[in-house]
Formats: C-alpha cells, sequence, structure tokens
C-alpha cells in the first residue's frame, strides 16, 4: 500500500483572536496591515525553516468580525475580509506553506445567554436563517473569490463543534443540537465542493467522535488529539489511532500539543511517529504562537522549533532509506 505524503502542520491560531480577518469592533487589526503582514511574514519563515508545510488558522474565531449584519442576520462581507484573507494566502505562497483555514469557533456556537455580550454578532450562529445568511452571504463569496488558490490546504467548517452540541457535552453552554449542526456543516461541506475548489474538512475535538461527522462527505477526516482528554483510554496515540485505520477518508490530526505539563510521559516527537507510522495525511502542532497566560492552554505552552525541525529531519532521512 502506498503511503500517503506526511503534512506536517503548524497551529499559528490567531495573531489577535478573532481580529485577523476583516473588520472588528476594535478596529481594523487584520493580516494587510503593512505592519501585521511583516511581522507574520518573519513567522512564516520560520514555520517555512522547521520543516512544517500547513499552517492551521483560525478565520471568523467567535464571529466578532469580517462581515455586517442586519438584527443578527449577516448581509456581506467586510471591505477588508478579503483583502484580509488574500494577505495571508499570499504569504503562505512565498513561503511555499499552505494555510488551512478553521472557519468556526466552537466559542461562537455556544449558547451566547451564558456568556457577556462580547459583539453584535453573537447570536447569528443560534438559529437557521442566522447560519444560512452567513453561509450564501458571506462563505459562499469567499469561496468564489479564493476558489482553487493553490495556497489553500482547505476550508475547516468548525473548530471543535462538540463542545457547543448538548448531545457530546453536557455543559450550559452546549444547548446546539446535533441534528442542527450536522445540517449546517452538511451545507458548508457542499459549498466548498460546488464554491471553493479546495477539501473540506471539520476539526473534531476527540479521536472517538470522528465517525459523527462521517456523513458530511467530507475530503479527510480530522481530529485533534490531547493526553489529559484521553485518560478513561489506557492506550496511547499509536494504539488509539490503529483502531481507526477502517476509516474511509485520510485523517489528519489537526491538533497535538506540543508538551503538556498535565501528562508527564506525553512525547510530541514519540507523537507525531506515531501519525507518520499509522499512515495518516499528517499532523498539526498546537501551537506556534505563545499562549496567553490566563488562556485554557497555558500549560501547553508553544512549540520547539528545534524540536520540530530535529524530528521532521530524522523523520525525511529515515523515509529515505526505506
Amino acid at each position: 500500500m502506498t503511503r500517503l505524503p506526511f503534512h506536517l502542520g503548524v497551529n499559528y491560531p490567531w495573531a489577535n483572536y478573532g481580529q485577523d480577518f476583516g473588520l472588528s469592533p476594535a478596529g481594523h487589526c487584520g493580516i494587510s496591515r503593512p505592519e501585521t503582514s511583516s511581522a507574520i511574514s518573519k513567522e512564516f519563515a520560520n514555520i517555512r525553516d522547521c520543516g512544517a508545510s500547513v499552517v492551521r488558522w483560525f478565520l471568523f474565531a467567535d464571529g466578532r468580525g469580517g462581515f455586517h449584519s442586519e438584527k443578527d442576520i449577516p448581509q456581506k462581507p467586510d471591505d477588508f475580509l478579503f483583502r484580509d484573507v488574500a494577505a495571508a494566502l499570499q504569504l503562505a505562497r512565498r513561503f511555499d506553506l499552505k494555510i488551512c483555514f478553521s472557519l468556526i469557533d466552537y466559542l461562537w456556537l455556544q449558547d451566547p445567554a451564558e456568556k457577556p455580550n462580547l459583539h453584535p454578532h453573537q447570536k447569528v450562529m443560534q438559529f437557521a436563517a442566522g447560519r444560512e445568511a452567513f453561509l450564501h452571504r458571506v462563505l459562499i463569496p469567499m469561496f468564489r473569490e479564493f476558489c482553487e488558490h493553490p495556497s489553500l490546504f482547505a476550508w475547516e467548517i468548525a473548530n471543535e463543534p462538540e463542545w457547543a452540541i448538548r448531545e457530546f457535552h453536557h455543559k450550559p453552554t452546549a444547548k446546539m443540537h446535533f441534528a442542527d449542526f450536522r445540517a449546517f456543516a452538511g451545507e458548508v461541506a457542499q459549498a466548498v465542493r460546488g464554491f471553493a475548489g479546495v477539501p473540506v474538512t471539520l476539526g473534531s475535538a476527540r479521536l472517538e467522535w470522528l465517525r459523527a461527522w462521517s456523513e458530511l462527505g467530507l475530503d479527510f477526516y480530522q481530529a485533534h488529539y490531547y493526553p489529559a482528554q484521553e485518560t478513561k483510554h489506557n492506550s496511547g496515540l499509536g494504539k488509539q489511532l490503529a483502531v481507526l485505520r477502517t476509516l474511509d477518508k485520510p485523517l489528519w490530526l489537526g491538533e497535538l500539543p506540543a508538551r503538556d505539563a498535565t501528562a508527564p510521559n506525553y512525547s510530541l516527537e514519540r507523537s507525531l511517529t506515531d501519525c507518520r507510522e499509522a499512515g495518516l495525511l499528517g499532523a498539526a502542532v498546537w501551537r506556534w504562537t505563545p499562549p496567553e497566560a490566563t488562556g485554557s492552554d497555558a500549560h501547553l505552552g508553544p512549540i520547539d522549533a528545534k524540536i520540530l525541525q530535529a524530528w521532521n529531519s530524522a523523520s525525511r532521512s529515515e523515509s529515505a532509506t526505506v
């Protein structure tokens, strides 16, 4: 059996959460600004030099920017959205990278009644009319604008939507019904196939939830792996991946921690090797940018570029001798 090329990636989740693409309540802080583009250019050069080929980046995040809306109904992209996406793709092309844009973060899908009023688009994802308008008036125009762009790795429908869906996550903020989100996700997947000319995927929060998305017509599956969330499994990553060998589509591990202070036996190098030996499409390490001091991922820390570069060099050498 021919092994798939292994696409090593990094998560560059955001420069400024929810403000990298388009106009936000804080103003325009997007990628097309010269000072922002210059800073990210240096980061992309370092990402390339450590051997990664894919950058995973949150686009709309919690929905605070990138489009205009009236009474919670999206109307059209704002004047900066396409400009910022184009700037990001231009940087990726310059450094021979590809971008996996994660369109929607689970925070935007969660029930806003349990949260403070953060921005005017907060309720868009909570009802079908808002979701439909966002798809047809914002997403599809964007898919058309960047159709078949050579620096697009994939459009990712959502990041870890399970944390907002009641059937997966039994918390007050998780009130969306699985059937409602699956219907919307299916429409987004169909739109990507019809208008984007690049692969479509979805970032599932856990390996064991992957098969819930098997009917969406994704081009490849994606799951995230964090040792602390897998305590009920007595097996390591390698054994969990072995169980998934029967998947009907390739699997890309979209988030794999650089380190985990709560799991002293965790090894990034061993986990990447497990992914490669399991025949995965690739894996993306979380995260390139340093985590916020008060963030939930502060204990994971940023990527050590030297470790990633050393693993990639060793992996290439090993592949060359096989």
